[in-house]
């Protein structure tokens, strides 16, 4: 119920719309309990001569024409189906209209929580599963606006206008009819649960799915690389068939429940037909109002029948929605004061004042970190894989926040800006560059959506990039393959730093950008971020230590803490960490003994 309640509250905008569906709603009931009595009229006035009753008075037909009688009962049959069906069309229209309006809404609000979420929050759940959960588990809310509010307020509506008229036709009968309802009704709570619950493990196992995909083709290159399509397809066929067979459990029982249904109300059906019959010759009943109970019993049997799949269609839909609720109910989002003001930045200072960070509280990742990085200075950060570098520059983009300390811009406390005002003011240029399968011009832009071809042009040129994009056949409206795999790694750096160019931001923070490059390639890039860098204040993380020979700053991270900083040459003369790396990359040591061995067997 609480799910439910929560999925009613997508229907508010859309009140008056939903009101007026109600409406033709009871229209369409009426119209239904009409259908059966111009059959009664034609069997019973027509050919039987019997007068009609209305409330206690008889109303002869004798006085009209046959054919005007025969006329008057066809036109009453026309009318009560087509309008039927134009109320139905109408009514359908605009349930679905509502459905799909609520599902965006649900969709949207679903999408923008994602957003907003951490990294953390995206590097612990499977980005298969997320789409799933955002593009299937989110029509939930239709299905329960549709198979579930107007099926089970037009099935109620029908039910209580015909058992109303078939007391009065014969209250014996009625009793006998309905006398099947409480065994229908053990039915559906039986089943329906188990229903609920199959659903529910259908959909997380085909998400389960869908995140197994995302990961096989997201690293394809390494899957053939190294001859695993076998092993994938055999993975991928696993746990296909798995979400197969849990589909195929749940549309059994389905099935069995829908033929559990229909037994039921034959059954139901029979009984009322052989004691009909009797009270036919018994004269309690005359033919055409057995016809006219016979007609109301099959559509008695219909809403019942509904108001079953109803049940077990409302179930499903709850345990869709609720793996939707279960994310927006997960809250793992950076978040913003209610009184937070624009970052204003003059010089450019950052200041980190110490800071304890941790994924997990209880393993911190960075410990008392406390640095000063004036304004429009080089800081390099260096360190070995996973002591904390990217940690470090994660959190001034406020990726995460820490969990004791501050870092503040200009003596402005990161925490008490905006968001959106803080990351507008930083470009990021990273080893692994993002791009987008759209055009290379709106690759550049991306940070500046209103940005002018003139300063694209300008900011590739300052990349290094505008030569070999004019040598495109397209030029800057040449479209990217997904992640820019027509292009070469370097020709993808240097659109990442024409894009850092173009959004012209004050603090500039480079992830490792020429590690996997060729020397050529490197000097090309590093000619265009010597440009990029000039008077704004940067962050480099680095595995090459020659790209920290121009910094202002140099720190080192080891064992979550910053046991060094200075200049190249003030960390290189004082004989410490750095100078061990440095002495790692460039000396020629000898092989240890163990891999002298191997490099002789190999030879």
């Amino acid at each position: 119920m609480h799910i439910f309640l929560r999925l009613l509250a997508y229907l508010k905008p859309y009140r008056a719309t939903f009101i007026f569906s109600l409406c033709l709603v009871g229209l369409v009931s009426a119209l239904e309990l009409l259908k059966p009595w111009p059959l009664k009229m034609a069997v019973d006035q027509i050919i039987g001569r019997q007068p009609l009753v209305v409330y206690g008075h008889d109303i002869s037909f004798g006085a009209i024409a046959t054919g005007m009688q025969l006329a008057i009962v066809l036109g009453l049959l026309l009318f009560t189906h087509i309008t039927t069906g134009l109320v139905q069309l109408l009514n359908n229209y605009l349930t679905i209209r509502i459905g799909q309006n609520m599902v965006q809404d649900f969709r949207c609000e679903l999408f923008d929580h994602l957003q907003r979420q951490s990294l953390l929050f995206h590097q612990q759940r499977p980005t298969g599963d997320l789409i799933y959960r955002l593009m299937g588990d989110t029509y939930a809310v239709q299905t329960l606006l549709m198979n579930g509010i107007f099926t089970s307020l037009t099935s109620s509506a029908l039910l209580v206008g015909m058992l109303i008229i078939l007391l009065q036709l014969d209250p014996e009968l009625t009793l006998y009819a309905v006398g099947v309802a409480p065994l229908l009704f053990l039915v559906i709570s039986r089943v329906s649960k188990r229903i609920g619950n199959l659903s529910t493990e259908s959909c997380t196992i085909e998400s389960q799915l869908y995140s197994t995909v995302e990961q096989i083709f997201s690293s394809i290159s390494l899957v053939q690389a190294f001859a695993r399509e076998d092993k994938e397809r055999t993975r991928f066929v696993t746990e296909s068939q798995t979400s197969f067979d849990r589909k195929l459990s749940l549309y059994s029982l389905q099935t069995i429940y829908g033929w559990l249904v229909n037994s039921l109300t034959a059954a139901g059906t029979a009984l009322v037909l052989y004691v009909g019959v009797r009270h036919v010759l018994e004269g309690a009943l005359t033919t055409g109002e057995l016809l006219v109970f016979i007609a109301y019993l099959a559509a008695l049997y219909s809403p019942v029948n509904s108001l079953s799949d109803t049940v077990a269609n409302v179930r499903s839909s709850l345990s869709r929605a609720q793996r939707v609720m279960d994310i927006l109910d997960t809250d793992q989002s950076v978040k913003e004061l209610p009184h937070a003001k624009p970052l204003q930045i003059a010089k450019g200072e950052v200041s980190y004042k110490n800071v304890y960070f941790g994924y997990n509280p209880e393993r911190p990742v960075l410990e008392g970190v406390n640095f000063t990085c004036p304004g429009g200075s080089m800081v390099a950060v260096v360190g070995q894989t996973g002591a904390g570098k990217t940690s470090l520059v994660s959190l001034l983009l406020r990726f995460f926040d820490p969990q004791h300390g501050a870092i503040t811009i200009d003596g402005q406390d990161l925490k008490a800006v905006t968001l959106k005002s803080l990351r507008e003011q930083i470009a990021v240029v990273l080893q692994d560059t993002q791009l987008f399968p759209m055009s290379i011009r709106e690759n550049i832009a991306y940070g500046r959506k209103n940005a002018t071809l003139d300063e694209v042009v300008h900011a590739a040129k300052l990349a290094n990039a505008h030569d070999f994009i004019v040598a495109l056949p397209q030029g800057y409206d040449s479209v990217l393959a997904e992640k820019g795999g027509n292009l070469s790694g370097g020709q993808r750096q240097r659109i990442s730093i024409a894009r850092a160019f173009l959004k012209d931001a004050p603090v500039i923070i480079l992830d490792e950008p020429t590690s996997a490059l060729d020397t050529e390639t490197e000097a090309l890039i590093m000619e265009g971020m010597e440009r990029l860098i000039k008077h704004r204040t940067t962050f480099v993380i680095a595995h090459r230590l020659s790209m920290m020979k121009r910094a202002d700053l140099i720190l080192v991270i080891k064992e979550r803490k910053i046991i060094e900083a200075g200049t190249f040459e003030e960390l290189l003369a004082k004989g410490g960490e750095f100078a061990r790396l440095h002495d790692m990359q460039y000396s020629k040591k000898p092989l240890r003994p163990e891999l002298q061995i191997i490099a002789g067997q190999r030879s």
